[in-house]
């Protein structure tokens, strides 16, 4: 797994790849709540390069939308990939979280957070 998170304002961008399992999740989960603070509420996460997501991966996502939700912020997910659309389905937590399906991440820079259809 890997990720990288680019602050813009009150917004963290954050793009996972790979394969989120038990062996990662630990990481993502501090990685994410870290990304969060008093001046930086919110979370865009692009999952469109995850490969795997199980149960654990899923728990260090809604670790984050909780957090991001008590500083008065919030978290949506961008493209997500199909094995991450899969576990939110099965899990029935895909209503929890604000997933734009059709939408990319523009701009010549990830920290634009800017969206259009795809």
């Amino acid at each position: 797994m890997d990720l990288s998170v680019i602050v813009r304002d009150d917004t963290a961008v954050c793009r996972v790849t790979g394969d989120v399992d038990i062996s990662c999740s630990p990481m993502l989960r501090e990685r994410l709540l870290a990304a969060l603070g008093p001046q930086r509420t919110r979370l865009v996460l692009d999952l469109s390069g995850v490969t795997f997501m199980d149960a654990s991966g899923l728990g260090a996502l809604m670790a984050a939308r909780r957090r991001s939700l008590l500083l008065g912020g919030g978290m949506r997910i961008v493209a997500p990939s199909s094995p991450v659309r899969r576990v939110l389905e099965a899990s029935g937590l895909r209503s929890r979280f604000p997933v734009e399906v059709g939408a990319r991440l523009t701009g010549p820079n990830p920290e634009i957070a800017e969206f259009a259809a795809q």
